[in-house]
């Protein structure tokens, strides 16, 4: 299990560090190709398209992890018939998207080929979604780098060909269709590797015990886009594209520490489980507490080098958004943080809480955005974004304790630890011009989280030499 466990965890995290480091890189290379009014309407696509790849799939991805412990003599033709309705699903949406770009135009204010690819899009990121939770809770990280690298390197290869070739004069459609082309590759890949056995059959009992699980978290689906989404909307609607865009860029910067969590989640939900399964509260603790210094250490240092970070990637255009990221790291890092406490919902089958917080989150998230955008700057947009994240991470912590019926992770030294990371990061922000500042705070933190996690890494590495000789 061990090493099973680290193998797992390092596939995970270095394809996702390479990827995202192959898409963060290629950011600058975007900026500079588009403008930033067409950058900023290319986030609000890929915007619209977070909210139809949740409604696609009704989230049904997310029943994966339970059916391998309640229907584990029949679990691959699960899978097949939650592929099912992902097909089901877009079809209606496509004829009603088209439907409505018919006698709607103005309103929708989409054309229909923009309507067709985010239904698409859709499709192929839901089954995408569907395919990968099949493969995490297998440990089969070796497929899964092949979906990773198939849906990143042919979106941005094909980006760039039709940027300098076909969309030449329209580079905002350039991009859309290239991203688009690598979700439909990986989707085609997927289709083969699941049914080539065969297709399956339709079980309607299966459609049953999947929705009920996952229809809850389709407005937990769609409030966390908005979470993640509605500022730069609104920020286009509010004030302009071109705010929508330096914003956008913003969001890029401030969510790389969040990625690298989120490949490492994916070795976190499994092992989860299956210490609740045992019972095994002790394990539990102790390991959310490591989770949780790791995740507080590399957000601070993340902080500290933002406003190199930007001057390196982007135009003097974006250079007035260091704060900016600063303050979005503050609300990424609460969002992160929601993926502790967050599995005891989904362990109980109480996706009707996460539903619950995640929609009066969203909710909170537009009025506040709202309001502050009327009558402040556009980088106001980023206090909503801290406040909403900050009340999402305490309500599902509130919501773990009432499940359990008791607190099941550390929740003294959590918090002062939270407190000491408010206090990094207010100087990280009040110290963007001073370097020095920076450096030792960075230095500070590295030391820190390598003297507690000291054993720990030891420990790993030897195992990890051991399993993979084995």
């Amino acid at each position: 299990m061990a090493g099973k466990l680290i193998k797992a965890g390092l596939a995970y995290t270095i394809c996702n560090v390479v990827l995202r480091g192959i898409s963060f890189f290629t950011v600058p290379l975007f900026i500079r190709l588009l403008t930033p009014e067409e950058f900023g309407k290319y986030n609000v696509f890929i915007s619209i398209e977070g909210i139809l790849f949740v409604i696609s799939g009704l989230a049904i991805h997310t029943s994966i992890k339970n059916a391998l412990y309640d229907k584990k003599e029949t679990y691959d033709n699960y899978v097949k018939n939650c592929v099912f309705i992902d097909i089901a699903v877009s079809i209606l949406i496509g004829i009603l998207g088209n439907l409505a770009c018919l006698f709607y135009s103005e309103a929708i204010d989409m054309t229909f080929t923009e309507v067709n690819l985010l239904t698409v899009s859709g499709f192929c990121q839901s089954l995408i979604s569907i395919y990968t939770a099949k493969l995490i809770m297998n440990y089969q990280s070796g497929d899964f780098v092949a979906v990773s690298f198939i849906t990143v390197i042919f979106g941005i290869a094909l980006s760039l060909l039709f940027i300098f070739t076909i969309f030449d004069s329209q580079r905002y459609f350039g991009r859309i269709w290239g991203a688009v082309g690598g979700q439909i590759i990986a989707a085609v890949y997927i289709l083969w590797r699941l049914f080539r056995n065969g297709l399956g059959h339709l079980n309607l009992g299966d459609w049953r015990y999947g929705l009920k699980i996952s229809l809850p978290i389709v407005p937990h689906g769609i409030s966390q886009v908005i979470l993640s989404s509605c500022d730069r909307i609104m920020i286009k609607y509010i004030h302009n594209a071109v705010f929508a865009g330096i914003y956008s860029f913003t969001y890029t910067v401030s969510l790389i520490p969040q990625i690298l969590f989120a490949s490492l989640s994916k070795v976190w939900e499994p092992w989860f489980f299956e210490q609740m399964d045992k019972g095994d509260d002790n394990a539990i603790r102790k390991g959310s507490y490591h989770f949780f210094i790791l995740i507080s250490s590399t957000f601070v240092l993340m902080a500290c080098i933002v406003p190199e970070v930007v001057k390196i990637m982007a135009t003097p255009e974006y250079y007035d958004c260091m704060d900016i990221c600063i303050l979005i790291l503050l609300g990424c890092y609460f969002a992160t943080l929601y993926y502790i406490p967050c599995e005891v919902e989904y362990f109980h089958k109480k996706t009707k809480y996460i539903a619950f917080s995640t929609v009066s989150c969203a909710v909170l998230n537009i009025i506040l955005n709202y309001y502050l955008l009327t009558h402040y700057s556009y980088k106001s947009a980023a206090i909503a974004t801290v406040v909403s994240y900050f009340l999402y991470f305490l309500f599902h912590m509130y919501m773990a304790r009432r499940i359990c019926g008791h607190w099941l992770f550390d929740v003294r030294r959590m918090g002062i630890g939270i407190l000491i990371f408010f206090v990094l990061m207010a100087i990280t922000l009040t110290n963007i011009p001073n370097i020095l500042v920076r450096i030792l705070v960075f230095l500070c933190v590295t030391g820190y989280t390598y003297y507690y996690f000291r054993d720990f890494i030891d420990s790993k590495v030897r195992a990890y030499i051991t399993a993979w000789k084995k």
